[in-house]
């Protein structure tokens, strides 16, 4: 039949096409017909043609899902996904979950970046380890390990180019990267005193590194050269600096200070790497590990028992709300953002991810790890899939969906 119109054709007669390719087709033709639209740039759930497709992307799934095949890039329908979660949890698990192991002294991740096509995992062994991931397959493309010396990664940040691996040394050491070859480029090694970095980021044009040191110190290095361009000193009682995030304009620095002392995060000026206001925690706000940006406010996440997120108001550095975990949801560990929602990394065995309104500071749901899945360190997004690195060893790095999924079970 020549150029047949696929809503027409029965079922049968389609059975050479994949689930995406179908889907894909049918989204495009959707999406041309300027008569299925109630008007210029509407989005497909806005009107009843959403409907439409969601009954044909249901009947795909019902027809087509075999062993193997690749649905994921393909999230036009909630209730199809849905569907798939309640009629078929094996191959559900197959696409929604996969899980990377590192192989032998590849353990314990505790740091994650993206650099929008492969999932990096930094690795707190001696020497220090960087694994590039294949976030399709969740296996592993290459591995970057330290010199001697060169132990510890607790943090990772990229720039468009390269990725730099921060180290828990005495001195410090920053290393650039390049992910096509995965080996080092360059390295950054702190003066006298900059010891310990826990934490990076990068604003556009530095590198900052933070130190997990007392007074607590953030190091803004240029890239060219990997050398010192200036440093932030805390003041007294701004101590062990543990977190980094940047909003666009200024540098937040979190501070654990000590075990039962109020945490602290310093807004830090970075043309002149001076503060520019404080925010400090109330009773019992300790310990910081954890700060993420969400276009409007900072969120600290405080490794408590039990574990709390402060959602804080930039422009004032004051509380605006409070997330508080249930009974055994101790120690927030990490925290990222998927453009909705803020996610929590728990650090408890089996692992807990807690995925939190961001308007209320409420729960909404709660994914836990599967047996041997423990630690939940750190967490990232790639704009489909959030990715949950575990503590332990060999390191384990999970890809799960968790946006309009219920998060429990799977």
């Amino acid at each position: 039949m020549a150029n047949p119109v696929w809503g027409l054709l029965e079922k049968s007669q389609i059975d050479p096409e994949k689930i995406e390719e179908a889907i894909a087709r049918l989204i495009l033709e959707h999406e041309k017909d300027e008569e299925s639209h109630l008007g210029p740039g509407e989005s497909l759930t806005s009107h009843k043609a959403a409907l439409v497709i969601d009954h044909l992307v249901n009947s795909i799934v019902a027809d087509k899902i075999k062993d193997g095949e690749v649905w994921e890039r393909h999230r036009h329908s909630s209730s199809a996904w849905l569907r798939l979660l309640a009629m078929w949890p094996n191959e559900a698990i197959k696409i929604l979950k996969i899980v990377w192991t590192g192989a032998a002294g590849q353990d314990y991740a505790r740091a994650v970046a993206f650099d929008g096509t492969y999932i990096y995992v930094g690795l707190s062994t001696d020497p220090a380890k960087v694994v590039k991931i294949d976030p399709a397959t969740m296996t592993t493309v290459a591995t970057w390990t330290g010199a001697a010396g060169v132990a510890y990664c607790y943090g990772l940040t990229f720039d468009g180019t390269y990725i730099y691996a921060g180290v828990n040394t005495s001195p410090a050491k920053v290393v650039k990267i390049d992910p096509a070859t995965m080996t080092t480029v360059a390295t950054w090694t702190g003066a006298d005193g900059q010891n310990y970095c826990k934490a990076l980021t990068f604003d556009g044009t530095y590198i900052y590194a933070g130190l997990d040191i007392s007074p607590g110190k953030v190091i803004q290095i240029k890239r060219s050269d990997m050398t010192t361009n200036q440093v932030w000193t805390g003041a007294a009682g701004e101590n062990l600096c543990k977190a980094l995030t940047f909003d666009g304009i200024y540098i937040y620095a979190g501070h654990a200070v000590a075990f039962d002392s109020p945490a602290k995060v310093v807004k830090i000026d970075p043309a002149t790497m001076t503060t520019v206001a404080t925010w400090t925690g109330a009773d019992g706000q300790n310990n910081l590990f954890a700060l993420t940006f969400d276009g409007t406010y900072i969120y600290a996440g405080l490794a408590t028992i039990i574990a709390k997120v402060v959602k804080i108001n930039p422009s004032t550095m004051a509380t605006v709300l409070t997330w508080t975990g249930v009974a055994a949801d101790d120690s927030c560990y990490g925290l990222t953002f998927d453009g909705v929602y803020i996610y929590a990394a728990v650090y408890t065995e089996p692992a807990k991810v807690v995925k939190i309104n961001i308007a209320t500071m409420t729960t909404v749901s709660t994914w836990i790890g599967a047996a041997g899945e423990n630690y939940c360190r750190v967490l990232t997004f790639d704009g489909n899939f959030l990715y949950i690195g575990n503590d332990i060893n060999p390191a384990k790095l999970i890809r799960k969906i968790m946006r309009d999924i219920n998060e429990t079970g799977i």
